[in-house]
C-alpha cells in the first residue's frame, strides 16, 4: 500500500500572515486623508452639480494619490528618513525653510477642516454650540499623546488600531447611507466612471474636479507616508541582529517592509478612498442634483437636507460619519505636526508641546471667525482650507519626486549588512549569501530602488496637471 504524507508545515504560512498583520496600519493611516471632511464637502458639491459624472475624477484622483503615496512609502523605507529630514539635509536652508512653512500651513489648513467638521457634528448630535465644540476638539491632542509614541511599536500599533476603527466605522456609515436611498437609473453610475468630454469645456466642472483632486492628494499625507514605517524598520533589524542598526536600514529590513507595505497601502487607499468618495457623489447626485440649495450647502445644510429628503435616521448617520471622519483625520494631523517639527527643526521639547501648539494654531483662527461671522464664516474657512492644501501640494510633491529619482539617495548598501552579520558570534552561513535571501544585489554600489523612467514620467505629469488645475482654480476665484 502506498501511503501519502499529508502533513503540512504551516510555520511558514503563520510567519507570513504574522508579517502581514504587523504591516497593517500605515496604509489605513494614510487613507484617512481620502475620507476627511474636505473630501465630503468637495464630493457633495460635485455630485449636486454634475450628478454621477465626477465618479471618473474620484477614481482618477485616488490613483494619483496612490502613486504619490507609493513614492512616499518607498522613500521612507529605503532611506530610513522622512521627507522633512531629507528636505533639510539636501536643500539650501532658505529653500528648506520655505518648504517647512508651507507644510506647516498645510497641516493647519487640514486641521481647520477637521476641527470644523467635528464641531459641526457635535452641534448636530449633542446640541453643543459650534465654538464650544471647537474648543473640545483640543482633547484629542491628549489622546494622541497618550497612545502615539514614535519610538514604541506597541504605542504606534495602538494608535493605528484606533484610527482603523474610525476609518472602518466611517466607511460602514456611508454604506448604510447608500442603503437609505433609491437610485432610479443605476446605469448612469456606470457611465459616470468614464470621462465625459463635453463637461470639461465648462469652467465650473473643471473647478469642481480640481477641488476633488486637491482634497484627495494632500501634502500632509506625503509626510505621513514617508514616516509611518520607521518603527517597523527598526524592529526588523532588532529582531534579526539583536540591536538597532544606525544610519540607513539594512536590505533585510527594507525587503521585509517595502513589498507588503505597498500592497497594504494600495488596498487601503483604493478601497477607503474610492468607496467613501464614490458613495458621497452617488448620494449627492441622487438626492441633490439640480438642487440650488445643495451647491453651496455646508455640512450642517447637508444634514438638514438629508433629514428632509430621506429621514432623520439618514441625517444622524451622516452627522456621526463626519464626526468619525473628522476625529480620525485630526488624530493623524496631530501626529504629523510632531514629525514636521522634529524633521525640520530637530526640536527636543516634549511631544505634548508640539501637538498642543499646532492644534492651537488651527483652533484660534476658527474661533475668531466663528465669533465674528458665525457658522457661515466657518464654512468659508473650510472652503479656503481646501484651496490652500491644493496650492501647497506641488511644493511637497516636487521634492518627493526628486528624492525618489536619485540613485544615491535610493540606495541600500548590501555590504553594510554583511559586515554586521560577520560581526556576530553565531552566524548562519546561508545568510551571508544575501542574493539568495534578499534578491539580486549589486555588490559594488548596493541595491537601488530609484524610480524607473515610466514612473518618473507619470509622477511629473501628475504634478504638472495638479499645478495647472491650481492655476485655473486661482484665476476662477479671482476673476
Amino acid at each position: 500500500m502506498i501511503t501519502i504524507n499529508r502533513s503540512y508545515n504551516f510555520s511558514n504560512y503563520k510567519k507570513y500572515i504574522a508579517d502581514l498583520i504587523n504591516l497593517v496600519g500605515p496604509g489605513v493611516i494614510v487613507s484617512v486623508a481620502q475620507i476627511d471632511n474636505g473630501n465630503i464637502a468637495a464630493s457633495t458639491t460635485s455630485g449636486a452639480l454634475f450628478q454621477y459624472n465626477p465618479l471618473f475624477i474620484v477614481v482618477l484622483s485616488n490613483i494619483f494619490a496612490l502613486i504619490f503615496q507609493m513614492l512616499s512609502c518607498k522613500l521612507g523605507v529605503v532611506t530610513g528618513k522622512d521627507l522633512c529630514k531629507l528636505c533639510k539635509e539636501r536643500f539650501h536652508p532658505k529653500v528648506s525653510k520655505l518648504i517647512f512653512v508651507l507644510i506647516e500651513l498645510s497641516i493647519i489648513s487640514g486641521d481647520l477642516s477637521q476641527l470644523i467638521g467635528s464641531a459641526v457634528a457635535m452641534n448636530i448630535l449633542f446640541k453643543i454650540p459650534t465654538n464650544i465644540g471647537l474648543v473640545l476638539t483640543i482633547i484629542d491632542c491628549f489622546l494622541v499623546l497618550i497612545f502615539y509614541n514614535n519610538n514604541s511599536l506597541k504605542g504606534v500599533r495602538i494608535f493605528e488600531v484606533l484610527v482603523t476603527i474610525l476609518v472602518i466605522a466611517t466607511m460602514s456609515l456611508f454604506g448604510i447611507e447608500l442603503l437609505q436611498i433609491h437610485i432610479s437609473d443605476k446605469f448612469k453610475i456606470i457611465q459616470g466612471l468614464f470621462p465625459h468630454i463635453m463637461d470639461y469645456k465648462e469652467g465650473s466642472f473643471l473647478y469642481s474636479q480640481a477641488s476633488i483632486i486637491g482634497s484627495n492628494v494632500m501634502p500632509i499625507n506625503l509626510i505621513i507616508g514617508s514616516y509611518v514605517n520607521q518603527v517597523r524598520l527598526r524592529n526588523f533589524d532588532v529582531i534579526k541582529f539583536g540591536k538597532f542598526i544606525p544610519n540607513k536600514p539594512t536590505l533585510h529590513a527594507v525587503n521585509k517592509t517595502l513589498k507588503n507595505s505597498l500592497i497594504e497601502l494600495s488596498i487601503a487607499l483604493l478601497v477607503a478612498g474610492i468607496f467613501v468618495n464614490g458613495a458621497i457623489v452617488i448620494l449627492s447626485g441622487t438626492l441633490f442634483y439640480n438642487n440650488p440649495q445643495a451647491v453651496d450647502a455646508d455640512l450642517k445644510g447637508i444634514y438638514i437636507m438629508l433629514c428632509d429628503l430621506v429621514s432623520q435616521f439618514a441625517g444622524t448617520i451622516f452627522a456621526v460619519a463626519i464626526l468619525f471622519a473628522g476625529q480620525s483625520a485630526s488624530w493623524v494631523g496631530v501626529a504629523a505636526s510632531e514629525i514636521v517639527l522634529l524633521g525640520f527643526l530637530d526640536l527636543t521639547v516634549d511631544p505634548w508641546v508640539t501637538k498642543v501648539f499646532t492644534r492651537l494654531l488651527a483652533l484660534i483662527p476658527c474661533l475668531i471667525v466663528g465669533l465674528c461671522f458665525g457658522d457661515n464664516g466657518i464654512n468659508t474657512v473650510l472652503n479656503l482650507s481646501q484651496v490652500l492644501l491644493s496650492l501647497i501640494l506641488p511644493f511637497v510633491a516636487v521634492p518627493l519626486i526628486i528624492f525618489t529619482s536619485d540613485k544615491d539617495i535610493m540606495n541600500v548598501d548590501s555590504m553594510h549588512e554583511l559586515e554586521i552579520e560577520q560581526g556576530q558570534e553565531q552566524q548562519d552561513e546561508n545568510s551571508r549569501l544575501l542574493g539568495n535571501e534578499e534578491g539580486i544585489v549589486n555588490k559594488d554600489d548596493g541595491y537601488h530602488f530609484e524610480n524607473g523612467k515610466l514612473l518618473n514620467i507619470i509622477s511629473w505629469a501628475i504634478c504638472v496637471l495638479i499645478t495647472c488645475l491650481n492655476a485655473f482654480m486661482i484665476t476662477t476665484i479671482l476673476f
